[in-house]
């Protein structure tokens, strides 16, 4: 039986690490724990005081977190670089359960990897090539030069190459797991250091010789990302730079031609094709390869169970596309997730079609877009990326409807999304963010300012209000609105601060409903309350637009949830 973890919902982490390591079973129960979930226990007890879990964890484990942990983006749609520091501090963790087991450990993973990390911290040369090159009759000045940098550097020598720190703080703990693998992993160290050799060596030659070198590790990287990308999309990942890509063809392309498109765009057939690709290689080998994967034991359950109560885990929660259908919020539920509900009573294969497809639409937006300054979360991933499909599905539901009276009903979506892919909806829900809500806030609040100017008597805050509208006017035409979003601070002396909020909200890479539109009730504080999902909405927010620095009228408008949304098939509340 294991002990309860937390007693309160702000156990510390410290408190936390103590129950978990008193726990009697604790090397079975960790070693049951999927990758992505010991890599949340690790971050939320912190890395440092982590040395007695990490030391149970499996390889295979370890080489999932890595991938997840060892790679940094300046911002989501940039691509990940691999993070060095990361990377020492996840081996002086590993130092702690003694120097074999780091070295043990590091022979296991992945070559390519650890080939680069070692790259990243040290210079390999050969030492009788350098003293072949440095001890001839064409001595330089510079030569004395390295001979001086050399002595001044930390240095250690296994067989003919010659290991140079570049990070002193990394220095000891990495000399001490390479000594290790000298002894009970020779052919492992020997192959890795004769690769970093000609790395550096390619590097010194490139760059004007030992003296001037700082650093080389350019190529190795790239391929070492590019396998870590190819491992994380047959998991149901997408590259960053694959992900921003999706979404700026989608903001540029017209609405209609996407409308018109019967081709899936170049990256969406990639990717799939990728993941049924893997899902045939996993077929081939067999049921034996899957038995790690199956459900976990019940201690594991427990333990999973107990980490939600710590508040290390999230509750599980329903899909986006299952938690819909309630009977009193569903004025509130967009038509797309009650037609999906529909489709999965219709049609299983369908729905189930649609649910893949929502996942890519999700991981999309958390690899390539920004939600609020940050990275959007899963589950509020999956809800975004509803909300881009309906309005996606209103907007071919509308042309299809033609001048019939009356709003779709449930059955109508539900006939739509049996025969279209996700994607294209999302593709025309996300034109029209982009067109109807960030160019329309954009151009309309250059207007604004361009007026204001005219009629302000104070002629440095003219200047200012004018230099503000060329800037807005220079992004619509770039077609790239969200640019201006980090300057409209400096519009604090002509605009209600509430005001710049809103128009900040609007302008993000992912636009969402400010408080100002979307009202102040509880409603608005739930995970997918402020998400634009209705051409309803749209419009509240162009009036909003429109009203800013209006001097008969308040800038704000009604809250724009739908009231009238369809409960049943037939479309009547």
């Amino acid at each position: 039986m294991t002990k309860a973890l937390s007693t309160s919902s702000n156990s510390r982490p410290q408190q936390l690490l103590t129950r978990i390591l008193e726990e009697p079973e604790l090397v079975s129960i960790v070693q049951g724990l999927e990758a992505p979930v010991l890599s949340r226990l690790i971050d939320h007890i912190g890395l440092e005081d982590s040395g007695e879990i990490v030391a149970l964890a499996t390889t295979e484990q370890l080489k999932k977190i890595f991938d997840e942990d060892l790679w940094r983006s300046a911002k989501p749609g940039k691509d990940q670089t691999f993070d060095a520091e990361r990377f020492s501090l996840w081996l002086q963790v590993m130092m702690e359960a003694g120097v074999e087991f780091a070295a043990q450990k590091l022979a296991e993973l992945d070559e390519d990897l650890v080939t680069l990390a070692v790259c990243k911290h040290v210079l390999v040369i050969n030492i009788d090539a350098l003293a072949e090159r440095m001890s001839g009759n064409s001595r330089s000045d510079e030569d004395d030069l390295t001979d001086k940098a050399l002595e001044s550097c930390l240095y250690e020598e296994f067989a003919e190459y010659q290991i140079i720190a570049k990070d002193h703080q990394s220095w000891d703990a990495l000399i001490a797991v390479l000594v290790e693998l000298d002894k009970n992993h020779h052919d492992f160290l020997m192959r890795m250091l004769d690769r970093c050799c000609y790395i550096s060596t390619e590097y010194i030659d490139d760059n004007g010789g030992l003296f001037n070198v700082l650093n080389s590790e350019e190529m190795l990287e790239s391929d070492v990302a590019a396998d870590r990308e190819d491992r994380r999309e047959a998991e149901g990942y997408v590259a960053p730079s694959s992900a921003a890509s999706f979404l700026n063809l989608a903001r540029v392309t017209p609405t209609e031609e996407l409308i018109a498109n019967r081709a899936a765009d170049p990256i969406t057939q990639s990717y799939f094709k990728s993941l049924d690709r893997a899902a045939k290689e996993a077929a081939k080998k067999g049921p034996t390869q899957a038995l790690p994967q199956g459900a976990p034991s019940q201690k594991v359950v427990k333990f999973l169970q107990e980490l939600r109560e710590a508040e290390v885990l999230e509750e599980p929660a329903q899909h986006p596309l299952l938690a819909a259908g309630e009977p009193q919020a569903a004025h509130t539920e967009p038509l797309f997730k009650l037609a999906v509900l529909e489709v999965r009573d219709r049609q299983p294969k369908a729905y189930m079609d649609r649910l893949r497809e929502l996942s890519y639409l999700a991981n999309v937006l958390i690899s390539g877009c920004s939600y609020a300054g940050r990275a959007f979360r899963p589950l509020e991933a999956a809800d975004a990326a509803v909300a881009v499909c309906n309005l996606g599905m209103e907007r071919l539901l509308r042309d299809a409807a033609g001048n019939r009276p009356g709003d779709p009903t449930v059955d109508d979506a539900a006939d739509l999304l049996e025969r279209q892919e996700l994607v294209k909806l999302f593709q025309v829900g996300w034109s029209l963010l982009h067109r109807d809500v960030q160019m329309f806030t954009a151009r309309t609040l250059q207007e604004t300012l361009t007026r204001m100017a005219e009629g302000q008597r104070d002629a440095q805050k003219s200047k200012e209000l004018t230099r503000m509208a060329a800037t807005l006017k220079a992004d619509v035409n770039a077609g790239k609105p969200t640019q201006s979003r980090g300057r409209l601070d400096g519009l604090g002396h002509v605009l209600d601060r509430q005001v710049i909020v809103a128009v900040k909200a609007l302008l993000s890479e992912y636009p969402f409903l400010p408080r100002a539109i979307a009202g102040g009730s509880k409603e608005t504080d739930k995970r997918d309350a402020r998400f634009i999902f209705t051409q309803q909405q749209i419009q509240a927010v162009q009036a909003f637009v429109q009203g800013i620095g209006a001097p008969a009228k308040k800038a704000s408008a009604p809250p724009a949830s739908p009231k009238d949304r369809p409960t049943g098939k037939d479309g009547r509340s």
